[in-house]
């Protein structure tokens, strides 16, 4: 009977796994240069993403920039919902540059397919496994 019981139980946790639970891989793409780095901010917390607090990220990355494409796994984010947000920071002041009228690195959301899409949480929202972002230039 107990080995019963503690069959059923695992089999039960088993199913309770998220399928993605290997962690979040996000690929981003159209970057034009090799200048600086590419930072990757995950949240998991809508009102942080919709005000861009970018001091409540769950989780970020800065990798070398790459001409193309690069991509990031962060192997702890297995449960989501996940919002990503990312920038070109292509001078490494680990800030995203901009003027009053118009962006002047590169910026990139999950759920946003065009330069012009800010979408809220809901609509950026991922879950684990991969992701692709395209990153998006003003000039």
């Amino acid at each position: 009977m107990k080995h019963t019981l503690l069959a059923a139980s695992l089999a039960l946790s088993a199913m309770v796994i998220p399928a993605g639970a290997d962690g979040l891989k996000v690929s981003v793409d159209g970057i034009r240069n090799a200048k600086g780095n590419i930072v990757i901010l995950v949240f998991d917390d809508a009102r942080a993403f919709d005000s861009l607090d970018v001091w409540s990220a769950i989780d970020y990355a800065q990798i070398p920039s790459k001409k193309g494409s690069v991509s990031h796994k962060f192997a702890d984010l297995d449960e989501g919902p996940y919002a990503v947000l990312l920038f070109h920071d292509e001078n490494n002041d680990e800030e995203l540059n901009m003027t009053t009228t118009e962006l002047l690195e590169g910026v990139g959301s999950s759920g946003a397919p065009n330069a012009q899409d800010l979408p809220d949480f809901k609509a950026a929202s991922v879950w684990p496994g991969n992701v692709n972002v395209r990153i998006h230039y003003d000039n």
